[in-house]
């Protein structure tokens, strides 16, 4: 039972791939023939320069909540290293199990030797050292802390990876292509462990609505027009169902989804919730379609405007649905343009009791220079 990588192709996505679960491929070098044969057909005829007019098709890696799991070229393994052509790794989150230095370190090793120019990785609530608030609830050794951030600092710039703390950041590849990214470890209070919140806080938005207490930041504040939302938790009913059944409860954050519906990004990416493991298209309302302000304030969340749709799935008898590609929408790259459309994965690779871990997933996005 193989699961390669999940492979979100065209700009961003004109094809998605979520494979089922009896799909199987002969190796992880056929998945990478298969990209570059899809490829083929959306390859720019521009030259690689820094002109801004100019569009670059960058390809993301993205996986979260590896729980110190292991990528392998095991055939019978889900998890497996991404192609050798892919540009950036996306880490969302839960690196590691006990969240202490040594462990971080090691998944930080595993990070730095993915293929790939640019490593980007935030915390999740299991990485309890580098939380220095949840970390003094535990301990008083303040020192603690405080050597577990240089070890992991040290260890970081080693092994090529950078870690993001919360709020935005901008990035330049050797391309040209620049992008946006949003990024925050925080999830709403569930039990103990790191990196959390009270679910009546809303640490994302300037303004709240009445029953919320906001505690934002500038850093925690996402800003509009970020191409990427990088997040360890889900938005409210986005991938974020516990249970894995049609009327589980939902985990996710609303105040983060009031927020994704202000921003409109082209990829939202998250994990935490195990069994949400997917991706959805996200149809972002239009200005003056809500009675919102552009804060996102005023609504509850069946009124925000926000259209989610089902779980791609990809079957048939269809060659290249055998392969794991399927068209999800034929002007899927306008309305992306517009802004009107953005893609949600959860990526969680490690999924519940005995099955076997999930695959990461491989987006193309098109990206301009600036």
């Amino acid at each position: 039972m193989l699961k390669p990588a999940q492979i979100v192709r065209g700009f961003p996505f004109a094809i998605c791939c979520q494979m089922p679960k009896t799909t199987s491929m002969s190796s992880p070098d056929a998945h990478s023939r298969g990209i570059k044969r899809s490829r083929s057909h959306n390859k720019s005829p521009l030259p690689k320069t820094n002109r801004p007019d100019l569009k670059h098709r960058v390809k993301f890696f993205i996986i979260s909540d590896t729980h110190d799991l292991l990528p392998t070229t095991d055939p019978t393994s889900a998890f497996r290293p991404p192609p050798y052509d892919t540009d950036v790794i996306l880490h969302c989150g839960d690196l590691t199990e006990d969240g202490m230095p040594l462990s971080i370190s090691a998944g930080l090793k595993m990070l730095g030797g993915l293929p790939g120019e640019l490593k980007l990785l935030i915390a999740g609530n299991h990485e309890i050292s580098l939380d220095k608030e949840y970390w003094l609830t535990q301990t008083d050794s303040v020192s603690g802390h405080e050597r577990a951030i240089a070890m992991v600092h040290n260890a970081a710039i080693e092994h090529g990876v950078t870690y993001l703390t919360e709020g935005m950041h901008t990035f330049t590849l050797k391309s040209g292509a620049a992008f946006s990214v949003y990024a925050t470890p925080y999830t709403p209070k569930f039990g103990e462990s790191a990196f959390q919140y009270e679910s009546n806080e809303d640490r994302f938005n300037v303004t709240s609505p009445s029953w919320a207490v906001n505690v934002s930041t500038p850093a925690s504040r996402v800003p509009a027009g970020v191409d990427i939302m990088m997040s360890h938790g889900p938005a409210k009913y986005i991938l974020d169902n516990n249970t894995g059944t049609e009327h589980g409860s939902s985990a996710g954050c609303p105040h983060l989804r009031r927020a994704l519906v202000r921003a409109k990004p082209k990829l939202f990416c998250f994990g935490h919730v195990h069994k949400g493991w997917g991706a959805q298209r996200l149809e972002y309302p239009k200005i003056g379609t809500t009675k919102a302000g552009e804060d996102g304030t005023g609504l509850q969340d069946e009124e925000d405007g926000l259209v989610v749709y089902p779980k791609e799935w990809v079957g048939g008898a269809n060659q290249l649905r055998r392969q794991g590609f399927a068209r999800i929408s034929e002007n899927a790259e306008q309305q992306v343009r517009d802004g009107d459309f953005g893609l949600a994965l959860n990526a969680a690779v490690k999924s519940v009791d005995d099955a076997g871990p999930n695959p990461g997933w491989l987006v193309e996005l098109e990206l301009e220079s600036r």
